[in-house]
């Protein structure tokens, strides 16, 4: 999976936040969060690794 932009990871963090609010655990945010990347192409193909690294990423983001 190619890295997503700032622009992107902001967008989906704002699309988190509006749809379930800011006060979710972290595995309601990861489930969120997987619902919708489920859509982008590539994210199929990504390692564990990376999975993590983008929702902590994320996570981080929608507690700023």
């Amino acid at each position: 999976m190619q890295s997503l932009t700032n622009a992107q990871q902001q967008s989906l963090v704002a699309i988190i936040f509006e749809e379930c609010g800011g006060d979710m655990l972290f595995n309601d945010f990861s489930d969120a969060l997987f619902g919708m990347l489920e859509n982008v192409a590539g994210f199929e193909t990504s390692t564990q690794e990376e999975i993590s690294s983008l929702t902590q990423q994320l996570w981080s983001q929608y507690h700023e």
